[in-house]
C-alpha cells in the first residue's frame, strides 16, 4: 500500500509540476516564433489583389523574421476551399491565409452552405489596407460621365448590362440602380479579363472593379475610368469625382486583412500584427501598394476585430441593397 501511495504522489506531483510548466514552455515556444517557413494561402489565383499583396507581405516579413514566407495559391470555390483548410490547420501562427470582405463580411450572402465561420473559426491578425472601385466604361461609349451613364440608361433601359466578378463589383453596381433609379442587369463572370474584353467590345456597357484587377485594361487604354467608390477622389486620380459628390452617401470599400485559425497563441498574434503594422511604413511594400490601389491602414488585433465587426454590419445593408442570395 505504501508504494502504491508513493507512485500516487509522484504521479500527483508529475501533473502539478507538467500543468505549472506548461504556461512557460509556451511562453518559451511563443518567444521562439517562427522557428519555422512560415505559409500564407490565398485564396485565388496569381495576379489579383490578394495574390500580390500576399507576395509583397512575404518578401517584408521574410527579412523580418529570418525565416521563409511562402505564398501558396488555392483558388476555387470563391475562396472556400482555402478558408476551410486553414480553419482546419494547426493554430501555430505557421499557417496564415489572406482574407477580405469577400471570404469574411460579405460569406454569409454569398454562400448557402457555408463550410466555415467568418468570425469563431479564425483569428483576425492585422489590416494590410482598404480598396475602392473604380466605375468603368468603353472609351467608344456614348457616355463619358456617371450623369450621362445614368441619363442613357433611362432612355435606353433595355440595352444597359453591367459586368460583375464579385460582391465589390455587384454590389456597388445595384447601388447606382437604387440611387438613381435606374435598371441595368448585372451580368456574372468567372474571369475579370473575359468581363473587360466585353466591357471594351462593347457587349456590357459598364462596371466596377477595383484598381489592381483593371491597371493593365487601364495603361493599354482599352477602359476609360469615370467615378471613384471612396469616400473622396484618389491622390493619384484627382479629376476622377467620388460617387458621394454625385449621391451623397455612396460609398464603397474593400478591405485586405491576414488571418489564422482560431486558438493561435496572444503572443504570437500580437508579434504578426506588430511585423505587419510595420510593413506599412515599408518603402518597398508601400510601392506594391501604390500599384494595386490600397491605401495601407494599420490595426491593433484588437481594433481590427472592431472594424471587421463593424464591416458585417454594413454588409447587411449591402446585401440587401443588392438584393444578395447566398448560392
Amino acid at each position: 500500500m505504501a508504494a502504491n501511495i508513493r507512485r500516487t504522489l509522484s504521479t500527483a506531483i508529475g501533473l502539478a509540476a507538467a500543468i505549472l510548466l506548461a504556461p512557460k514552455m509556451a511562453l518559451a515556444q511563443n518567444a521562439d516564433f517562427p522557428a519555422q517557413p512560415i505559409r500564407i494561402v490565398v485564396p485565388y489565383g496569381a495576379g489579383g489583389i490578394g495574390d500580390i499583396t500576399a507576395r509583397a507581405l512575404s518578401q517584408y516579413l521574410d527579412g523580418v523574421f529570418d525565416q521563409p514566407v511562402v505564398v501558396e495559391n488555392r483558388p476555387g470555390a470563391s475562396g472556400l476551399i482555402a478558408m476551410n483548410s486553414v480553419k482546419n490547420a494547426k493554430p501555430d501562427g505557421y499557417t496564415l491565409v489572406m482574407t477580405s470582405n469577400t471570404t469574411v463580411s460579405a460569406a454569409k450572402h454569398i454562400f448557402k452552405n457555408l463550410v466555415y465561420d467568418p468570425m469563431r473559426d479564425f483569428s483576425h491578425i492585422g489590416m494590410v489596407g482598404s480598396y475602392n472601385s473604380l466605375a468603368l466604361v468603353s472609351p467608344g461609349a456614348p457616355f463619358k460621365t456617371i450623369e450621362q451613364l445614368v441619363e442613357y440608361s433611362k432612355e435606353n433601359p433595355s440595352q444597359m448590362f453591367f459586368g460583375y466578378t464579385n460582391t465589390s463589383s455587384q454590389v456597388p453596381a445595384e447601388m447606382l440602380n437604387k440611387e438613381a433609379g435606374i435598371e441595368m442587369t448585372g451580368v456574372a463572370y468567372k474571369d475579370p479579363s473575359q468581363a473587360f474584353t466585353d466591357l471594351a467590345s462593347g457587349q456590357i456597357q459598364f462596371m466596377f472593379m477595383d484598381t489592381a484587377a483593371a491597371t493593365g485594361f487601364l495603361k493599354s487604354g482599352k477602359l476609360l475610368p469615370i467615378a471613384v467608390t471612396s469616400p473622396a477622389r484618389m491622390s493619384d486620380r484627382p479629376d476622377l469625382p467620388a460617387m458621394s459628390e454625385l449621391y451623397p452617401g455612396f460609398e464603397f470599400t474593400g478591405y485586405i486583412t491576414v488571418s489564422a485559425p482560431a486558438g493561435t497563441p496572444q503572443a504570437i498574434v500580437e508579434k504578426l500584427n506588430a511585423a505587419i503594422v510595420n510593413a506599412a511604413h515599408d518603402s518597398r511594400f508601400l510601392t506594391v501598394l501604390n500599384t494595386t490601389g490600397i491605401t495601407p491602414q494599420t490595426f491593433s488585433a484588437p481594433e481590427l476585430l472592431d472594424f471587421i465587426n463593424k464591416e458585417n454590419e454594413r454588409w447587411e445593408k449591402y446585401a440587401a441593397v443588392a438584393k444578395l442570395t447566398p448560392q
